[in-house]
């Protein structure tokens, strides 16, 4: 592949005598700088030929995207080609950078010292949004022109090692922050990092986030994917969360510290004020039901409004506590539910949901369910028996099997579905069979 920035052919004389032909050419410049940014970036390079008009709009662009197919055709070509060309496109780019993404996450080999010089002059160019994703398992630090940027906006940084220096003061102007595959590491003395306008957080699959101390007080939405542990402590302060999803799988169950009990992740949640829309993956839901069977939760999400559970069937506790999160959000119009079953207390679960206590009151705003992961127990029916007896603003159920059944069982299942009594006249009860 060749490509050459800056390098201009005599085809820009013949694109000149035609200029008054060309529709294009003679729009806006606001409007042709939205055109080349539209473009890969190797695409807006070669418009540079077209005219005089277009020679520098390319150059001019704020927003450059060296993405991973990007970086691979160059890397193609020797490593040598791939940095070169990079310098090339930074050192003849016109006026700030608002956004610049890397991602040599594809590449075998890892150029830090290229990566810091290029860090470097986008962070003295005025970037307000940063996406770096290098190789996993690098030992790539996150370089001090990062956390000496004010003008970031939102940064997204993923395979990194994040260790802020001990003179950090925050990112002043940072509104999102998104982490993936991160290493945090202690600094020498406890590092408080302030961000005062952060509104998004995302963890992904980070490991040492205890040693990641946030205090951001405007923070709206909490993400946390299959970290090693959430500590808590730094967002007992965020009065303004309105999304939580805390999700992990089996792998990091036990790593997770003792000290996020039951009650410790249940005060947490029950103090935030504003709270619309919750995802509690099925650790944290066991956490939560821990010798709580039947415990009449003494708060309300008034605010809640879409409730995601990872709920196993089989565990009295987990249906017990789900129900109760149910029952306290009187203004919840929307709940999904991924089901788990792994029979050890079937009998007892299935008494509980037949039981009038399981669920006294109409939920008279929930108007959207949708049950994944659907194996047609006893137990799943008689919550799908339940929901919609007692839903009459009920507009549609979705049932998603968990994988394809022979259509014997499926008859049956649905059969027993339309038998159920319903609450909302309008409601419809769909099942969806898996196809193969």
């Amino acid at each position: 592949m060749s490509m050459h920035y800056g390098n201009f052919s005599s085809k820009g004389a013949n694109a000149d005598r035609e200029y008054t032909e060309d529709r294009i050419s003679v729009l806006p410049i606001n409007v042709l700088d939205y055109v080349v940014e539209l473009l890969p970036i190797e695409d807006a390079a070669r418009t540079s030929i077209l005219s005089k008009k277009w020679r520098y709009i390319w150059a001019m662009s704020p927003n450059l995207v060296l993405d991973n197919l990007f970086c691979n055709k160059l890397a193609k070509e020797s490593c040598s080609f791939f940095y070169n060309t990079v310098d090339n496109i930074l050192l003849q780019h016109i006026g700030d950078i608002v956004k610049f993404d890397l991602d040599v996450s594809g590449l075998g080999l890892p150029w830090y010292t290229d990566i810091d010089r290029w860090m470097h002059y986008v962070t003295r160019h005025g970037v307000k949004k940063l996406n770096l994703n290098v190789p996993k398992n690098s030992t790539y630090k996150v370089p001090s022109y990062i956390f000496n940027c004010s003008t970031l906006t939102d940064l997204t940084l993923s395979n990194c090692v994040f260790k802020s220096p001990t003179s950090f003061l925050g990112f002043q102007n940072l509104i999102t922050l998104c982490l993936k595959s991160m290493t945090f590491v202690p600094t020498a003395e406890f590092c408080v990092i302030k961000v005062p306008l952060l509104v998004d957080l995302i963890l992904d699959c980070c490991q040492g986030t205890r040693y990641l101390n946030i205090v951001s007080p405007q923070l709206e939405s909490l993400v946390v994917f299959r970290s090693d542990c959430l500590e808590l402590n730094c967002f007992r302060n965020c009065k303004k969360l309105k999304r939580i999803i805390f999700s992990g799988t089996n792998k990091v169950v036990d790593v997770y510290p003792k000290y996020l009990e039951s009650s410790t992740l249940e005060k947490f949640l029950f103090s935030l004020p504003t709270l619309a829309i919750l995802h509690l993956e099925s650790h944290f839901l066991k956490l939560l039901a821990a010798d709580n069977i039947s415990k009449e939760l003494p708060f309300a999400l008034d605010c809640l409004w879409h409730l995601s559970l990872h709920v196993d069937f089989g565990k009295l506790d987990q249906t017990s506590y789900a129900l109760q999160l149910i029952k306290i959000s009187p203004n919840l119009t929307q709940l999904r539910i991924w089901v788990f079953n792994t029979s050890d207390n079937a009998e007892a679960v299935s008494e509980y949901l037949d039981s009038p206590a399981c669920l006294e009151q109409p939920l008279n705003k929930l108007r959207h369910v949708t049950l994944h992961l659907f194996k047609g127990s006893k137990t799943e029916l008689a919550l799908v028996k339940k929901l919609v007896a007692h839903t009459p603003s009920l507009v549609r159920m979705s049932i998603k099997p968990n994988k394809v059944m022979d259509s014997w069982k499926e008859r049956n299942i649905a059969i027993e579905l339309m038998r159920f009594s319903r609450a909302s006249p309008r409601a419809e009860l769909l099942y969806l069979p898996n196809v193969v």
